[in-house]
Order: structure tokens, then sequence, then C-alpha cells
């Protein structure tokens, strides 16, 4: 087993921040705000994931058409924060690509879509992803939500065209059948990655609490994060007091808590996607009287907003994410995110920093491969095995699942007002 360690800033990371974030002037389907009339345009971008010295061995791209890439993201309703952050992450990055030759001496045509899923209807990305096929689409990054992932996974691999979601179910590269979808490479960690990680470490790094869970059964986010932590529990031993439900945009869970708080448990576990959730749970765990339970939540509760929305009845919560988003290896992006888009009030969370790696996936694939032919694309993908990512390294895909390989995790606990870290840990 391996145990918490300390979270190191390693200097292995020596992604130059504006190297990440080297942007684009694009086109938008949905439009961004403006940046501040004092905000330059970098020029000094360094190069994308290769030396220039390797850009200039590889095979050059005859055409001088602009590569059209399309986002997908969940960009309006209460949870447009997921959706807009890593919209204006891309649109700074492909602005300051352009604004550096583009790539392979090409610009990059870069277009947003909002695809939310209000009320559970999610027919838009399947909408969206045909439209940007029909274009002549070279790549299509996103979404982030699984079920529309699946969906937009399918039409592009049946049509030929690269697609690099954040969607974090591994029904979005593996269909029903158990095949590798072939054009699909995931930015992040799947969630059965996640939850096995978060179970171990709940069992072996916390006493084997016992866990009430509380999920939602519409997306199949939730579902699959449920099934995983709770499998993966019992099977070391732990305990599972009880599990109940709730349906997608509920906020009430009073009825729920006082069910599960029935047993005891030490934590209840709410596999969310959306943060307010998360923040309801949490006080109305603590206006019902029970302080001796504490939650369990996702990477969702990494963001300022849910501190502001529930304060002090977080205390004790904790979650497993990614990274951290207040390491000092972001604070460039901070800083720069911070003057142009943080008058809109959503603050930069980990997941607009996990969809970030699709650029810079995407990057490597078209700067690798010399083109964007998708075949060569592809081939650059199947046979990469070190790549600095924007919130990690990576030793490549796993062939059999398109899965990145390498990745670690890190905890994070609500102490005194705030998350802090606790360290990084990996699965036995």
């Amino acid at each position: 087993m391996k145990k918490v360690v300390s979270l190191v800033c390693a200097s292995a990371m020596i992604l130059s921040l504006t190297a990440c974030f080297g942007g684009s002037g694009s086109t938008s389907d949905t439009a961004a705000p403006a940046a501040p009339a004092q905000t330059e345009t970098k020029t000094d971008v360094a190069a994308p994931a290769e030396s220039k010295e390797e850009q200039a061995e590889a095979p050059k791209d005859d055409s001088d058409d602009p590569i059209i890439i399309g986002f997908m993201g969940w960009s309006s309703g209460p949870d447009a924060m997921y959706g807009l952050v890593p919209q204006y992450l891309h649109e700074y990055y492909f602005k300051n690509v352009n604004a550096n030759g583009g790539w392979l001496g090409r610009p990059i045509d870069f277009r947003t879509y909002d695809i939310s899923g209000l009320d559970g209807d999610f027919s838009e990305a399947v909408n969206v992803a045909n439209k940007l096929i029909q274009a002549g689409a070279d790549i299509i990054m996103g979404p982030s939500n699984s079920t529309q992932g699946k969906a937009v996974a399918e039409l592009c691999n049946n049509a030929g065209v690269l697609h690099i979601p954040s969607s974090p179910a591994q029904a979005v590269t593996v269909d029903d059948n158990g095949a590798v979808r072939e054009y699909t490479y995931r930015s992040g960690a799947t969630l059965s990655d996640k939850m096995n990680t978060f179970a171990n470490y709940m069992y072996h790094e916390c006493g084997a609490p016992r866990i009430a869970i509380l999920y939602e059964t519409t997306q199949v986010d939730c579902v699959d994060m449920y099934q995983t932590f709770h499998d993966v529990y019992t099977s070391l031993g732990g305990e599972i007091t009880g599990v109940s439900t709730y349906q997608i945009n509920d906020i009430e869970f009073r009825a729920q808590i006082t069910s599960l708080a029935e047993a005891n448990p030490d934590y209840i576990f709410m596999p969310a996607m959306a943060y307010k959730e998360l923040g309801f749970a949490a006080m109305q765990i603590k206006e019902l009287g029970f302080d001796g339970i504490k939650l369990l939540g996702t990477n969702v509760l990494d963001n300022q907003d849910v501190i502001d929305q529930a304060g002090a009845a977080l205390e004790g919560s904790m979650f497993l994410t990614e990274g951290d988003v207040n390491d000092e290896r972001f604070a460039e992006i901070r800083e720069w995110y911070d003057e142009i888009y943080g008058i809109n009030g959503m603050a930069l969370h980990i997941d607009g920093l996990i969809a970030m790696n699709e650029a810079k996936i995407a990057e490597y694939a078209v700067t690798t491969a010399g083109s964007t032919d998708v075949e060569a694309m592809k081939k650059a993908l199947d046979e990469m095995t070190d790549l600095e990512l924007v919130t990690t390294h990576i030793d490549g895909y796993d062939p059999e699942t398109h899965n990145l390989k390498g990745i670690g995790f890190t905890i994070k606990k609500f102490e005194n007002g705030a998350y802090v870290s606790q360290g990084t840990y990996s699965a036995p």
C-alpha cells in the first residue's frame, strides 16, 4: 500500500504556465467577456508539448486552412461555471496559439457551444456534435458530462473525428460491447479510478469509518461513482450503513439525511456532479443536529462558491481530486484568470483545469502527427508515452480503454474555513 505522502510541487512539472496557456483569436458560438484593455496577449508563449526542434522534424501539413476545433460546455443555468470556466481557459489558450502562428502554420478556428442538459435533457450535445461533424471539425473537445459524452463519442467514432472529452465514465471511451472507441481519448481520470482510490483511502487511512451513501439517479456519472465506491469499500471490509437517492435539481435532503442518520454513520458520501447539492446537504446535516456526521464529496467541492454557500457546515468534509487548484504550479494561471475573468464571479476550479488538458492533448496530436489527418493524430496518441498536461504528468494511454496512465490523486479536507490538501494518495 502506498501511504499518504506530502504533496510536492515538483520541478518536473515545468510547463511554463504561459506554455500551458499559449492561446488564440477564436471564433465562438457563445460570447466570452472581453479581456480588460490593459491585458495584452503575450508573444513569448513557449512552444507546445514538443520542442520547436521536434516540431520542425515532423511532417508538414500542406493545408493553409484553419484547424477547426469545437468545444462543448455546460455553460448556462445554475451550474454554468462547469462550462464557462473551461471555455474561458480554452479561449485564452487558443488566442495565444494563434498569436504565435497557430499549429503547423495554420490558425485555430475555435468554436464553443453551450450544451447544458437542463432538467436531464441532453439532446443539445448530439445536435452540436452533428453540427461540428458536418462543418468538418478536425477535433471535438468535451463535454464533461458522461451521459452527453457517451453520445458524442458514438457520433465522433462513427464519423471518424478525433474526440477529447473530460467526461469521466468508462462508457465514454469503451462501448457497450467492451471495445475501445478508437477516436475518443479522455483528458482526465475515470470515475472508477477516482472512487477506487477514495474508497481505499477512507478504509486504510481513516480507520474504516461507517459510511452512508446519498446519490442522484439521473446522471450516469453519479450512479457509476456510487456503485464503484460501494463495491470497493465493502470488498475491503468497510461498512455501508445505508443508501438513499435523490433526483436531478433536488436541493432538499432532510428526509434522506434523517433516514440515513438512524444507522449512525460517521460520514455521508454524496457522489454529486454539482457543488450546490453538497452545500445544501452539509447545511441540512448541521441544521438537523447531526454534528457527528461529516460529508464526503467529489472534486466539485474544490471551489470558493461552495464555501461561501455552506461555510462552517463543511467542517471535516473530504473529497478526492486530480490536483490542488491552490497549488503553486497554478499560480500564474490563477493570476491571469482572476484578472481577465474574475469579474464574472466564477472561481477557477479543478474541473476547468482538467478540461484544459483537452487542449494540450489536441496540441500534441496535431504537432506530432504533422497534420490534422485523423489516422495520423490517432497514431500519435497511441504511441505517446510521456506528456506533461496542465494538471498532471501522464505515461500515455491504455490501448484497451484509452484511459490515461500514471495519474496521482490529492485528498482535501475542510479545516478552519478552507479546503486543505492532505497529500497525495494512490490505491494499493
